[in-house]
Protein backbone atom coordinates (compact mmCIF):
# COMPACT_ATOMS: atom_id res chain seq x y z
CA UNK A 1 0.00 0.00 0.00
CA UNK A 2 0.63 3.50 -0.10
CA UNK A 3 0.86 5.59 3.16
CA UNK A 4 1.93 8.95 3.96
CA UNK A 5 3.09 10.15 7.22
CA UNK A 6 2.12 14.05 7.26
CA UNK A 7 4.88 15.36 10.49
CA UNK A 8 8.46 13.96 11.08
CA UNK A 9 9.09 14.07 14.12
CA UNK A 10 9.32 11.89 16.78
CA UNK A 11 6.54 9.59 16.25
CA UNK A 12 6.32 10.31 12.74
CA UNK A 13 9.94 9.52 11.55
CA UNK A 14 9.73 6.31 13.81
CA UNK A 15 6.47 5.56 11.96
CA UNK A 16 8.20 6.02 8.47
CA UNK A 17 10.52 3.71 9.18
CA UNK A 18 8.61 0.99 10.25
CA UNK A 19 6.11 1.58 7.67
CA UNK A 20 9.21 1.06 5.14
CA UNK A 21 10.52 -2.07 6.90
CA UNK A 22 7.24 -3.48 6.66
CA UNK A 23 7.52 -3.37 2.89
CA UNK A 24 4.66 -0.40 2.29
CA UNK A 25 5.70 2.19 0.17
CA UNK A 26 6.21 5.21 2.44
CA UNK A 27 6.49 8.91 1.79
CA UNK A 28 6.96 11.08 4.46
CA UNK A 29 5.92 15.13 4.35
CA UNK A 30 7.48 17.40 6.91
CA UNK A 31 6.76 21.39 6.61
CA UNK A 32 10.02 22.57 7.84
CA UNK A 33 13.43 21.26 7.33
CA UNK A 34 14.34 17.46 8.99
CA UNK A 35 15.01 17.93 13.08
CA UNK A 36 13.94 21.42 13.39
CA UNK A 37 13.08 23.20 16.12
CA UNK A 38 9.73 24.29 15.64
CA UNK A 39 7.69 21.55 17.55
CA UNK A 40 8.51 19.14 20.43
CA UNK A 41 11.06 16.71 19.51
CA UNK A 42 14.41 18.44 19.11
CA UNK A 43 17.10 18.91 21.52
CA UNK A 44 19.87 17.05 22.94
CA UNK A 45 18.18 14.83 25.92
CA UNK A 46 14.74 13.57 26.38
CA UNK A 47 13.79 11.61 29.73
CA UNK A 48 13.32 7.56 29.55
CA UNK A 49 11.91 6.18 33.21
CA UNK A 50 9.75 3.53 34.69
CA UNK A 51 8.60 5.89 37.50
CA UNK A 52 5.14 6.59 37.30
CA UNK A 53 2.36 6.93 39.71
CA UNK A 54 0.30 4.70 36.68
CA UNK A 55 1.43 0.94 36.27
CA UNK A 56 0.28 1.18 32.86
CA UNK A 57 2.97 3.43 31.71
CA UNK A 58 5.74 1.48 32.93
CA UNK A 59 4.51 -1.33 31.64
CA UNK A 60 4.21 0.81 28.38
CA UNK A 61 7.69 2.02 28.68
CA UNK A 62 9.68 -1.42 29.07
CA UNK A 63 7.97 -1.95 25.17
CA UNK A 64 9.07 1.17 24.39
CA UNK A 65 12.91 0.86 25.14
CA UNK A 66 13.16 -2.56 23.37
CA UNK A 67 11.81 -0.19 20.21
CA UNK A 68 14.61 2.48 21.08
CA UNK A 69 17.29 -0.64 21.68
CA UNK A 70 16.44 -1.87 18.25
CA UNK A 71 16.97 1.56 16.79
CA UNK A 72 20.09 2.02 18.89
CA UNK A 73 21.40 -0.81 17.46
CA UNK A 74 20.45 -0.41 14.14
CA UNK A 75 21.63 3.04 13.71
CA UNK A 76 25.00 2.00 15.04
CA UNK A 77 25.47 5.20 17.38
CA UNK A 78 24.45 6.70 20.83
CA UNK A 79 20.79 7.13 21.19
CA UNK A 80 20.24 5.84 24.57
CA UNK A 81 22.59 7.47 27.91
CA UNK A 82 21.56 5.11 31.13
CA UNK A 83 22.02 6.89 33.89
CA UNK A 84 19.68 6.44 36.19
CA UNK A 85 16.48 8.55 37.73
CA UNK A 86 16.11 9.52 41.27
CA UNK A 87 13.29 11.34 42.44
CA UNK A 88 13.28 13.78 45.12
CA UNK A 89 10.43 14.88 47.66
CA UNK A 90 9.12 15.00 51.59
CA UNK A 91 8.87 11.76 53.31
CA UNK A 92 5.40 12.09 53.39
CA UNK A 93 4.95 13.34 49.80
CA UNK A 94 1.72 11.65 47.95
CA UNK A 95 2.98 11.36 44.31
CA UNK A 96 6.61 9.76 45.69
CA UNK A 97 4.64 7.07 47.23
CA UNK A 98 2.26 6.11 44.90
CA UNK A 99 5.44 5.78 42.25
CA UNK A 100 7.01 3.29 44.81
CA UNK A 101 3.56 1.52 45.21
CA UNK A 102 3.27 1.26 41.24
CA UNK A 103 7.18 0.18 40.49
CA UNK A 104 6.51 -2.84 43.36
CA UNK A 105 2.62 -3.75 41.70
CA UNK A 106 5.03 -3.81 38.48
CA UNK A 107 7.93 -5.75 40.21
CA UNK A 108 10.73 -3.20 39.45
CA UNK A 109 13.71 -2.83 41.61
CA UNK A 110 13.98 0.67 43.27
CA UNK A 111 15.97 1.85 46.20
CA UNK A 112 14.87 4.43 48.89
CA UNK A 113 17.90 6.93 50.21
CA UNK A 114 18.02 9.32 52.67
CA UNK A 115 19.56 12.62 52.37
CA UNK A 116 22.91 11.33 53.99
CA UNK A 117 22.77 8.66 51.65
CA UNK A 118 21.93 10.62 48.37
CA UNK A 119 24.64 12.98 49.30
CA UNK A 120 27.12 10.46 49.07
CA UNK A 121 25.84 9.08 46.01
CA UNK A 122 24.99 12.19 44.23
CA UNK A 123 26.69 14.45 45.54
CA UNK A 124 25.92 16.88 42.97
CA UNK A 125 21.94 17.23 44.50
CA UNK A 126 20.98 18.90 47.68
CA UNK A 127 18.35 17.18 49.52
CA UNK A 128 16.75 18.67 52.75
CA UNK A 129 16.59 16.86 55.81
CA UNK A 130 13.11 16.37 56.04
CA UNK A 131 13.00 14.64 52.45
CA UNK A 132 14.02 11.27 50.99
CA UNK A 133 14.89 10.12 47.31
CA UNK A 134 13.69 7.27 45.58
CA UNK A 135 16.35 5.76 42.64
CA UNK A 136 15.29 3.29 40.02
CA UNK A 137 18.68 2.51 37.55
CA UNK A 138 16.48 1.76 34.33
CA UNK A 139 15.88 5.46 33.05
CA UNK A 140 18.10 8.06 31.45
CA UNK A 141 17.79 10.18 28.55
CA UNK A 142 17.35 10.01 25.17
CA UNK A 143 19.34 12.03 22.33
CA UNK A 144 16.43 13.25 20.74
CA UNK A 145 17.08 14.99 17.62
CA UNK A 146 19.74 11.98 16.83
CA UNK A 147 16.82 9.71 17.74
CA UNK A 148 14.63 11.40 14.91
CA UNK A 149 17.27 11.95 12.35
CA UNK A 150 17.99 8.11 12.95
CA UNK A 151 14.76 6.92 12.04
CA UNK A 152 14.62 9.51 9.00
CA UNK A 153 17.97 7.87 7.96
CA UNK A 154 17.10 4.58 8.38
CA UNK A 155 13.59 4.83 6.44
CA UNK A 156 15.15 6.34 3.62
CA UNK A 157 17.82 3.54 3.52
CA UNK A 158 14.84 1.44 2.90
CA UNK A 159 13.21 3.26 0.27
CA UNK A 160 10.88 5.66 1.66
CA UNK A 161 10.71 9.25 0.25
CA UNK A 162 11.05 12.00 2.61
CA UNK A 163 9.43 15.73 1.24
CA UNK A 164 10.90 18.84 3.58
CA UNK A 165 9.40 22.29 3.45
CA UNK A 166 6.44 20.69 2.14
CA UNK A 167 2.95 21.69 4.02
CA UNK A 168 -0.21 19.80 3.46
CA UNK A 169 -2.87 22.34 2.93
CA UNK A 170 -5.89 19.83 2.55
CA UNK A 171 -7.05 16.26 2.45
CA UNK A 172 -9.48 14.49 0.02
CA UNK A 173 -11.38 11.59 1.15
CA UNK A 174 -11.84 9.59 -2.05
CA UNK A 175 -13.67 5.91 -2.16
CA UNK A 176 -10.63 4.49 -3.92
CA UNK A 177 -7.99 6.83 -2.47
CA UNK A 178 -6.84 9.55 -0.36
CA UNK A 179 -5.65 12.86 -2.29
CA UNK A 180 -3.33 14.67 -0.70
CA UNK A 181 -2.63 18.79 -1.26
CA UNK A 182 0.77 20.52 -0.59
CA UNK A 183 0.29 24.42 -0.19
CA UNK A 184 2.19 24.41 -3.62
CA UNK A 185 -0.49 22.93 -5.03
CA UNK A 186 0.97 19.50 -6.06
CA UNK A 187 -1.88 16.15 -5.42
CA UNK A 188 -0.73 13.12 -4.40
CA UNK A 189 -3.21 9.82 -4.00
CA UNK A 190 -2.27 7.50 -1.36
CA UNK A 191 -4.42 4.43 0.54
CA UNK A 192 -3.63 5.71 3.74
CA UNK A 193 -2.78 8.52 5.68
CA UNK A 194 -0.93 8.73 9.39
CA UNK A 195 -1.19 12.39 10.86
CA UNK A 196 2.23 13.15 13.29
CA UNK A 197 1.98 16.61 12.91
CA UNK A 198 2.11 17.04 16.99
CA UNK A 199 1.33 20.89 17.76
CA UNK A 200 -0.41 21.40 14.29
CA UNK A 201 -3.27 18.64 14.51
CA UNK A 202 -5.94 20.90 15.41
CA UNK A 203 -5.12 23.08 12.35
CA UNK A 204 -5.04 19.94 10.02
CA UNK A 205 -8.43 18.92 11.35
CA UNK A 206 -10.01 22.01 12.74
CA UNK A 207 -14.02 20.04 12.16
CA UNK A 208 -12.55 17.70 14.70
CA UNK A 209 -12.18 20.66 17.53
CA UNK A 210 -10.19 18.03 19.22
CA UNK A 211 -9.78 19.22 23.15
CA UNK A 212 -5.75 20.00 22.57
CA UNK A 213 -3.85 23.23 23.89
CA UNK A 214 -0.38 24.37 22.99
CA UNK A 215 1.91 25.65 25.07
CA UNK A 216 5.37 27.43 25.19
CA UNK A 217 7.82 25.70 27.28
CA UNK A 218 11.70 26.64 28.46
CA UNK A 219 14.88 24.68 29.57
CA UNK A 220 18.28 26.39 30.06
CA UNK A 221 21.90 24.98 30.68
CA UNK A 222 23.60 26.50 33.60
CA UNK A 223 27.30 26.53 33.82
CA UNK A 224 29.27 24.14 36.04
CA UNK A 225 33.11 25.01 37.29
CA UNK A 226 35.47 23.03 35.12
CA UNK A 227 37.16 21.43 37.84
CA UNK A 228 33.71 19.95 38.96
CA UNK A 229 32.14 18.90 35.52
CA UNK A 230 33.57 15.13 36.51
CA UNK A 231 30.79 14.65 39.18
CA UNK A 232 28.15 15.85 36.48
CA UNK A 233 28.87 13.12 34.51
CA UNK A 234 26.01 10.46 33.57
CA UNK A 235 28.29 7.69 35.10
CA UNK A 236 27.71 10.35 38.37
CA UNK A 237 24.50 11.72 38.10
CA UNK A 238 21.24 10.82 37.19
CA UNK A 239 18.01 12.08 35.71
CA UNK A 240 16.55 13.79 38.96
CA UNK A 241 12.70 15.16 39.47
CA UNK A 242 11.25 16.85 42.24
CA UNK A 243 8.08 15.43 43.23
CA UNK A 244 4.88 17.76 42.95
CA UNK A 245 6.93 20.95 41.96
CA UNK A 246 8.12 18.75 38.83
CA UNK A 247 11.54 20.82 38.29
CA UNK A 248 13.84 18.05 36.58
CA UNK A 249 17.03 17.81 35.64
CA UNK A 250 20.15 15.97 33.74
CA UNK A 251 23.27 15.44 34.02
CA UNK A 252 26.22 16.87 31.56
CA UNK A 253 24.79 15.21 28.44
CA UNK A 254 28.73 15.75 26.22
CA UNK A 255 27.18 17.94 23.55
CA UNK A 256 25.64 21.06 25.07
CA UNK A 257 28.20 22.79 27.67
CA UNK A 258 27.04 22.98 31.16
CA UNK A 259 23.42 21.35 32.81
CA UNK A 260 19.96 21.53 31.72
CA UNK A 261 17.56 21.92 33.73
CA UNK A 262 13.49 22.84 33.20
CA UNK A 263 9.82 22.86 34.78
CA UNK A 264 7.52 20.43 33.52
CA UNK A 265 4.99 23.47 34.14
CA UNK A 266 2.04 24.20 31.46
CA UNK A 267 3.69 27.45 29.81
CA UNK A 268 1.97 29.95 27.92
CA UNK A 269 -0.46 28.93 25.21
CA UNK A 270 1.31 29.23 21.83
CA UNK A 271 0.11 29.11 18.41
CA UNK A 272 2.76 26.89 16.27
CA UNK A 273 2.97 28.64 12.96
CA UNK A 274 4.58 31.77 14.97
CA UNK A 275 7.65 32.09 16.58
CA UNK A 276 8.31 31.47 20.12
CA UNK A 277 8.96 33.90 22.27
CA UNK A 278 12.41 33.99 23.36
CA UNK A 279 13.62 32.49 26.90
CA UNK A 280 13.18 35.59 28.94
CA UNK A 281 14.36 36.34 32.92
CA UNK A 282 10.40 35.63 34.07
CA UNK A 283 11.60 32.05 32.21
CA UNK A 284 15.00 31.97 34.10
CA UNK A 285 13.76 33.06 37.53
CA UNK A 286 12.39 29.60 38.52
CA UNK A 287 15.11 27.66 37.52
CA UNK A 288 17.77 29.93 39.71
CA UNK A 289 15.25 29.02 42.52
CA UNK A 290 15.80 25.82 41.77
CA UNK A 291 19.38 25.43 41.43
CA UNK A 292 20.19 27.39 44.87
CA UNK A 293 18.30 24.80 46.57
CA UNK A 294 19.13 21.51 44.69
CA UNK A 295 22.05 22.44 42.96
CA UNK A 296 24.56 24.21 44.89
CA UNK A 297 27.88 23.56 42.84
CA UNK A 298 25.55 24.95 39.77
CA UNK A 299 26.68 28.41 38.69
CA UNK A 300 23.08 30.91 38.05
CA UNK A 301 25.06 31.42 34.43
CA UNK A 302 23.46 30.48 31.72
CA UNK A 303 25.08 29.24 28.69
CA UNK A 304 22.41 28.45 26.59
CA UNK A 305 18.31 28.26 27.04
CA UNK A 306 15.60 27.07 23.83
CA UNK A 307 12.08 26.78 23.69
CA UNK A 308 10.03 23.69 22.45
CA UNK A 309 5.99 22.92 22.87
CA UNK A 310 3.91 20.77 24.56
CA UNK A 311 0.89 19.37 22.79
CA UNK A 312 -1.30 19.08 25.78
CA UNK A 313 -4.78 16.66 26.22
CA UNK A 314 -7.05 17.04 29.70
CA UNK A 315 -5.88 13.99 31.23
CA UNK A 316 -2.49 14.12 29.45
CA UNK A 317 -3.01 10.52 27.79
CA UNK A 318 -2.05 10.15 23.81
CA UNK A 319 -4.59 10.16 21.05
CA UNK A 320 -4.26 7.54 18.56
CA UNK A 321 -7.07 7.39 16.64
CA UNK A 322 -9.02 7.16 13.14
CA UNK A 323 -11.24 9.95 11.68
CA UNK A 324 -14.72 9.66 12.65
CA UNK A 325 -15.88 8.73 9.28
CA UNK A 326 -12.91 7.09 7.56
CA UNK A 327 -10.48 4.80 9.34
CA UNK A 328 -8.04 4.76 6.57
CA UNK A 329 -7.01 8.33 7.80
CA UNK A 330 -5.62 8.22 11.30
CA UNK A 331 -4.04 10.97 13.79
CA UNK A 332 -1.28 10.45 16.65
CA UNK A 333 -0.43 13.32 19.15
CA UNK A 334 1.88 12.34 21.97
CA UNK A 335 0.43 14.71 24.17
CA UNK A 336 1.52 16.68 27.43
CA UNK A 337 5.57 16.78 27.57
CA UNK A 338 6.02 13.33 28.43
CA UNK A 339 5.55 11.72 24.95
CA UNK A 340 8.90 11.53 23.59
CA UNK A 341 9.97 8.62 25.36
CA UNK A 342 6.83 6.58 24.52
CA UNK A 343 6.84 8.13 20.79
CA UNK A 344 8.74 5.48 19.19
CA UNK A 345 6.19 2.59 20.07
CA UNK A 346 3.14 5.15 19.54
CA UNK A 347 4.72 5.31 16.01
CA UNK A 348 4.82 1.50 15.90
CA UNK A 349 1.24 1.06 17.57
CA UNK A 350 -0.28 3.85 14.69
CA UNK A 351 1.18 1.87 12.14
CA UNK A 352 -0.62 -1.38 12.83
CA UNK A 353 -3.69 0.34 13.22
CA UNK A 354 -3.25 2.40 9.97
CA UNK A 355 -2.69 -0.38 8.39
CA UNK A 356 -5.42 -2.73 9.43
CA UNK A 357 -8.12 0.54 8.58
Amino acid sequence: MRVAIIGLGAVGSAALRFLIKQGHEAVGYEQFTRGHTRGSSHGESRIYRLTYTDPSYTRLMRRAYELWQELQAEAGEELIVPCGVLWVGEAVDPELNAIARALQSEQVDFEWLSPTEAAVRFPTLHLEPFERALFQREGGFLRATDCVQANLRLAEAHGAVIYEDTRIARLELLPNHIVLETEQGALERFDRVLITAGAWIPKLLPALNLPLVVTRQTYAYFAVDASREPLFEPTQMPVWIEAMHHFYGFPSDGRQAGVKIALHQLGETHDPDLPARPVDENDLTPLRACIQRRLPQVSETVLHAGTCLYTNAPDEKFLIQPLPDDPRVWFVSACSGHGFKFSILNGHEAVQKVMAG
